[in-house]
């Protein structure tokens, strides 16, 4: 969400729409089985993952009445999704917008919907324009860290997001350069407790991404990252 902009600049409106996604829902309208609520921004098995933070399990009338607070009720919003793509956390984009936007209407914020294709005009429009109000985005992991995760997103000031918080920022950079394990992961995860406090944006799904094989391929052996590996794999029978 862009927190720069109203309504999203009122945390009520933000956590309204957090009260409003009915996760399960969006997962069985096109993500793949084993796909599993999020309730922060790293997954479980990530250093600094923590279930001390807000949560915002689905509440459509504390929605109702968290607009109705900010003066938000029947508030006309731009949401902004991209086409033209599939990607592991986002399979079928259309479908996952669809889903949220009537689970967004239902607590009384009327939907604007904004499609662009992903290649060459969403990541540049999302990123580097304010000319956006919410969006679909997600991330692959890079590497098992989780600055990979929240630092990649929190750690300095970002166009998607539009706000400007030292205190977080200085809180990543200082877990970013610890080297005692211990000490770095409790930092990540005061950040995680930090990020979902002021929660600029809802983190819904990890994925899972599905692969399928004929039963003659053997030696394959699955990425973490989605980096796959053919080298090892041979075509028996």
């Amino acid at each position: 969400m862009r927190t720069d902009q109203p309504p999203f600049n009122d945390i009520k409106v933000r956590q309204a729409i957090a009260y409003a996604l009915n996760k399960e829902e969006i997962i069985s309208a096109s993500m793949a089985p084993e796909t599993q609520p999020a309730i922060e921004f790293i997954p479980e098995i990530v250093n600094g993952f923590t279930q001390d933070v807000p949560k915002y399990d689905y509440d459509p009338e504390k929605a109702k009445q968290l607009l109705k607070e900010a003066g938000a009720d029947g508030a006309t919003i731009e949401f902004n999704y991209p086409t033209g793509v599939s990607r592991p956390y986002m399979p079928q984009p259309e479908d996952t917008f669809n889903v949220i936007r009537t689970q967004l209407e239902a607590v009384g914020l009327n939907i604007k919907p904004v499609a662009d294709q992903w290649d060459p005009d969403y990541l540049e429009k999302i990123q580097g324009t304010k000319d956006h109000g919410i969006h679909l985005l997600g991330w692959t992991g890079d590497y098992n860290s989780p600055d990979n995760f929240i630092g990649t997103f929190f750690r300095t000031k970002q166009g998607q997001w539009g706000f400007n918080n030292p205190k977080l920022f200085a809180l990543l950079n200082k877990a970013l350069i610890e080297t005692n394990l211990t000490k770095r992961a409790a930092l990540y995860r005061q950040a995680n407790n930090m990020i979902m406090n002021f929660l600029p944006g809802v983190p819904y799904v990890h994925t899972k991404p599905a692969l399928a094989f004929q039963k003659n391929v053997v030696g394959y052996i699955p990425s973490p990252v989605s980096l796959e590996p053919f080298s090892t794999v041979r075509f028996v029978g």
